[in-house]
């Protein structure tokens, strides 16, 4: 008959996983690579990983840097009497604020 329940047990939680992304093209491919690999005799692990990028590459590019032109130092030597320049007209604008303001 009817049963009554005061406190009900809970139940474990099931874990539902839909996945959101999912290529079937992609799975077709790697099933077929792993036909063509077994018939060959080959593993996956057969082939080592290789990449063009070697070890402190981008240190030694960094440091290895050229040496600079005449170009590069008369540019830099503007950059910093601009610089120079700009500092001294803020300065003297703020000295000017100060003593009329």
């Amino acid at each position: 008959m009817f049963k009554f329940v005061f406190v009900r047990t809970p139940r474990p939680r099931q874990f539902q996983h839909k996945p959101i992304y999912w290529n079937p093209e992609d799975d077709a491919r790697k099933e077929r690579d792993e036909r063509v690999r077994q018939r060959l005799g080959q593993t996956a692990q057969d082939e080592p990983f290789k990449t063009s990028i070697k070890r402190g590459s981008f240190r030694k590019k960094r440091w290895d840097s050229p040496d600079e032109t005449a170009d590069m130092q008369a540019e830099r030597r503007r950059s910093n009497i601009r610089l120079l320049v700009i500092a001294l007209i803020l300065i003297a604008l703020s000295v000017a604020m100060y003593w009329f303001i």
